[in-house]
């Protein structure tokens, strides 16, 4: 039997996730915003808990009772929506993402966890949107300027892609895969 630690597990992985509604704040201090009861506060954090097992399926089972219980719980929704992207279910995804957007329309994680979504699904022009949203409203995004890059590749847009891949890096940028910046380099030659 898996024994699942809840509280400040569910807290650390929901800042791990990158759905947590305050991003100006230190790491260890970052406050995740209380849900309006609860049973949704109890089924969150247990759902955390089984993330940071592994168990991605039981995961997404909490988030979705968390939801039942608050289904004005954004960090619930947009939690949900990662672990069924890890599933390789991007199309559920977006409508969790969509849902967390509409209750606090000012997360620029996720709008880029949506784009990352519509990326997985080759839709780059909804991609390169809202990544655009999630660097206006955290214009130091490095993963966000990494991310529509990759987009603007995918859509020919060479000067837009170099322009972002560039800004990324000058932003410090640490997971830039070898293979796309070759690529980059190679097919869109700086004139």
């Amino acid at each position: 039997m898996k024994k699942l630690f809840i509280g400040v597990v569910g807290i650390m992985v929901l800042i791990t996730l990158g759905c947590s509604t305050t991003n100006s704040v230190p790491l260890a201090q970052t406050p995740v915003p209380p849900p309006t009861n609860e049973m949704a506060l109890l089924w969150f954090e247990r759902g955390s808990a089984y993330v940071q097992a592994g168990d991605l399926e039981d995961a997404a089972k909490d988030f979705t009772q968390a939801i039942n219980a608050d289904p004005n719980y954004a960090d619930a929704y947009c939690s949900r929506g990662l672990v069924l992207g890890r599933l390789g279910k991007h199309e559920q995804a977006i409508g969790d993402f969509t849902q967390a957007l509409a209750l606090n329309p000012k997360n620029a994680g996720v709008y880029a966890d949506r784009g990352a979504a519509y990326g997985y699904l080759g839709q780059h022009a909804l991609a390169i949107s809202d990544f655009t949203q999630a660097i206006a409203l955290n214009p130091n995004s490095a993963g966000g300027y990494y991310n529509r890059s990759v987009g603007y590749f995918a859509e020919k847009k060479c000067s837009e892609a170099l322009k972002d891949m560039r800004r990324a890096q000058d932003l410090g940028y640490q997971k830039i895969r070898q293979g796309f910046l070759d690529k980059l380099k190679n097919d869109c030659p700086e004139n």
